[in-house]
């Protein structure tokens, strides 16, 4: 494995690497880690992968928290359901009982996943669709009770009904919290919105048609708003509740307001295609291209980036679950696009991507080692220090379920 290469746009990509899509445009250098050699993952790759997670996430088991992750050689830390990343241990149990078919793992999501539910009533954030959607569509989808089913049907039911309560008629977005004083809304929320849509889906009528009516705009508010014309994001956004108007970017875990944060685009493309998954909307289509191409010029395919893809510092932390989550919204990208040749070249790019994630040291497989995807990035710039964290785990084994 290569350290800390700065690579620019229209650098060599190295033996079996992808050029950009069409669309593409080339830009100012990023810090990246790539290995000597580029190639998709493979079936043994997957496999040591799926093992490791077994063990990994076995060991997680046992307590009633929920486990959250560390940063350096910090101890492990866990959580109760309200921290925002509760929903993503077990939205990974499920993920490995979709693999495996073990009822071992079946009890175990369904255990934590019960843990969740409850915070389905909480009005007061903005990321119920990581806290209760993710766990819940999954166990929709994976729970062999019919009677379970429907109690993951109406968590996702009540946790709408509860985002629904941010709304803004004036802003026309779901409103993330407040920021710098101010009314505002973040990229992250694009992994939000969707949960308005799939309650909809389930309940239909007047209510279905509202919910899905603010699920769509909100991310199409983040599609005018947030994402600039070379197709790079900002973080957070600040808005006049009264005109609806943007008033600016406010600071938050990028290198600046005019920097794009890795995560915050892997967010963006994963919610935006998403989006356009659900509603066939002509315009999340192009904001996840655009997004998603903006990436591709910036970082090379089978590398990882540093945590802000504006910064060419070759000792900056990485961040595995940005790729991560780039991965797994490449692919979900590549499913739904029209366009074959762009589909083929987001999965092949994401494919690479796996090849470098699941070997070490970003999943070593020697003991000693807490969770399961290693050299995430958490809240730079307040703390340098990588770690391990539970969304990248989810992600990555989201991703590797998807490619097969």
């Amino acid at each position: 494995m290569a350290v800390a290469a700065v690579v620019g746009a229209c650098a060599l990509l190295g033996p079996g690497a992808l050029p950009p899509p069409a669309g593409a445009v080339a830009t100012a250098a990023t810090s990246v880690t790539c290995p000597g050699v580029v190639a998709p993952l493979t079936p043994a790759q997957s496999d040591q992968v799926w093992s490791t997670a077994s063990r990994r996430l076995s060991a997680l088991t046992g307590p009633a928290s929920l486990p959250f992750g560390a940063t350096g050689r910090s101890r492990y830390v866990r959580t109760n359901a309200y921290a925002w990343t509760s929903g993503f241990f077990p939205s990974s149990l499920w993920l490995m009982y979709a693999r495996t078919k073990d009822r071992v793992w079946l009890d175990r999501a369904r255990r934590y996943t019960a843990r969740v539910l409850p915070v389905a009533t909480w009005t007061g954030t903005h990321d119920l669709g990581f806290m209760v959607g993710l766990p819940a569509r999954l166990g929709m989808g994976l729970d062999p009770s019919s009677a379970r089913q429907e109690a993951y049907a109406r968590a996702i039911l009540t946790a709408a009904r509860s985002l629904s309560t941010r709304w803004s008629d004036q802003v026309r977005a779901l409103r993330s919290g407040t920021y710098g004083g101010k009314w505002g809304v973040i990229i992250d929320s694009a992994m939000n919105a969707s949960l308005l849509i799939d309650a909809a889906l389930i309940l239909g009528g007047a209510e279905g048609r509202e919910l899905t009516s603010r699920g769509t705009e909100h991310l199409l508010t983040l599609a005018r708003v947030f994402v600039r014309p070379d197709g790079s994001t900002v973080h957070r956004m600040a808005f006049d509740p009264v005109s609806g108007k943007a008033i600016g970017p406010v600071p938050g875990q990028g290198l600046s307001t005019a920097s794009t944060w890795a995560r915050g685009q892997a967010w963006a493309v994963n919610g935006f295609a998403r989006g356009y998954r659900l509603t066939r909307n002509e315009q999340l289509l192009d904001a996840a291209r655009r997004t998603a191409d903006f990436w591709i010029a910036r970082v090379p395919s089978g590398c990882i980036p540093a945590w802000d893809l504006d910064i060419a510092d070759s000792a900056a932390p990485r961040d595995s679950s940005a790729a991560a989550i780039m991965a797994d919204g490449l692919l979900g990208l590549a499913e739904v696009d029209p366009d074959r040749t762009r589909a083929t070249a987001y999965r092949d790019y994401a494919n690479a991507t796996l090849g470098t994630l699941a070997s070490a040291p970003w999943v070593p497989t020697g003991p000693g080692t807490r969770g399961l995807l290693q050299r995430q990035a958490y809240s730079i710039p307040g703390d340098r220090r990588e770690g391990t964290y539970v969304w990248g785990d989810t992600y990555l084994l989201g991703a590797l379920s998807t490619i097969g």
